[in-house]
């Protein structure tokens, strides 16, 4: 696979862990352990979105408008640097949990890989967008958006 045709960000570990940064600095992603109930980080969520602490449990980034995991998506992570990218690797104290083996899907609204199981301010119901909703809504457009920018 031809990488120059991948999101910069999924060329480019330096860029994509500047990208995380900010976006949990300045869009609160996380949380930093999916894992754990992370009562605190719900409850803000549920205040940011003004809405209960359970329905803000269920705005995930799997169901976001901007969570792409299309083939295009997994070739791109599978053949470049992202591939070996880890939750755990950020400089973040608390360290981050690593949920998946390697980055699944592709954030378009923050340039970033992204873990189904996180969420951030921004979040937008409407996802996934995987290969058959992207044929269905726009059989002319490609799975990414080749256009990112550093943030």
């Amino acid at each position: 696979m031809d990488l120059k045709n991948c999101p910069l960000p999924l060329q480019d570990n330096d860029l994509n862990v500047k990208n995380h940064l900010y976006t949990i600095e300045n869009h609160g992603l996380g949380p930093a352990d999916p894992r754990k109930s992370n009562e605190d980080f719900w409850k803000q969520k549920a205040m940011y979105w003004m809405t209960t602490e359970g329905l803000a449990r269920g705005r995930l980034c799997a169901n976001c408008e901007y969570y792409y995991n299309t083939s295009e998506v997994e070739d791109c992570i599978a053949a470049g640097p992202a591939y070996n990218l880890k939750a755990s690797e950020l400089p973040l104290t608390p360290k981050w949990a690593d949920i998946e083996d390697h980055p699944v899907a592709y954030c378009t609204k923050f340039d970033i890989t992204c873990s189904p199981t996180r969420t951030c301010n921004e979040q937008e119901m409407g996802g996934p967008m995987d290969d058959e909703r992207i044929k269905y809504e726009d059989p002319t457009k490609s799975s990414i958006d080749d256009t990112t920018e550093e943030l």
